[in-house]
């Protein structure tokens, strides 16, 4: 198991160097992605969403609205679409390498934790240069974040076991993913949607997670019990779910690809 745990973050080292080889910013691609992203929500949705956002007095208050859940989101789809096509990616090297199936799925979540933990600073540094609240209420996302990884995590890998079986599912994910990103709230207010249609905030489970950043960021407040439970549940459900499918059907997969 120890020997495993190590190769996978040596594969997720690997990647790290890898992944922008041969260009000319080379490592600072992790962060001008977020950072366009935000730029461009911001300049489309400002002057719109500022009559609705009057909860913040800042100059700044959309785009304090939207850092948080954005770079939550892209952490969330990048995994989510990076596990999802794992086995079919990795067909190959996973049939010529002996290794546990699972050593490759951690090193996609060491990977993209560890530049979500990268975007989440650079969004808190964004908050000190603006004179924003800044303290230690801000930890409390290292929780969500882990919990929210656990999630993505259990359900990429529950996705990816089922691809073999229905290739159409790796056309659909990306479809998926763009509709789940509109039926959050992260670049409007919830306000906006709760009244008439509740059940897309009851039934996103990401929502759960989204809502707990803004607080954190806007508000510098830390999450409720009920609030951690929640997560909590999703996330640990999931996990054991994924912990199941993988032990019933790893072994065909294997014999398929």
């Amino acid at each position: 198991m120890k020997h495993n745990i190590l190769l996978a973050f040596s594969f997720a080292a690997r990647d790290f160097k890898e992944r922008y080889v041969g260009t000319g910013l080379g490592q600072l691609w992790y962060i001008v992605s977020p950072i366009v992203m935000i730029f461009i929500y911001t300049v489309i949705f400002s002057d719109f969403m500022k009559m609705k956002l009057d909860i913040v007095d800042s100059t700044y208050a959309y785009s304090i609205y939207i850092v948080p859940g954005l770079l939550a989101w892209l952490s969330f789809s990048k995994t989510l679409s990076g596990l999802s096509n794992l086995i079919a990616e990795k067909s190959n090297l996973i049939k010529k390498i002996n290794v546990p199936m699972y050593v490759f799925y951690l090193s996609i979540i060491i990977t993209e934790f560890t530049l979500f933990l990268l975007s989440i600073s650079f969004g808190i540094i964004f908050l000190i240069l603006i004179n924003y609240t800044v303290n230690f209420t801000f930890l409390w996302m290292i929780p969500v974040m882990i919990l929210q990884t656990i999630f993505v995590f259990s359900l990429g890998v529950i996705i990816s076991l089922f691809v073999p079986f229905f290739k159409d599912l790796k056309e659909a994910i990306p479809i998926v993913i763009q509709l789940w990103f509109w039926m959050t709230p992260i670049i409007y207010m919830k306000e906006m949607i709760a009244d008439k249609y509740p059940l897309i905030l009851i039934y996103n489970p990401f929502y759960y997670f989204v809502h707990l950043y803004q607080d954190i960021f806007l508000f510098a407040k830390a999450p409720s019990f009920n609030d951690l439970l929640i997560i909590s549940i999703i996330s640990l459900s999931t996990l054991v779910l994924a912990t199941y499918l993988y032990k019933k059907m790893i072994s065909t997969i294997k014999d398929i690809i």
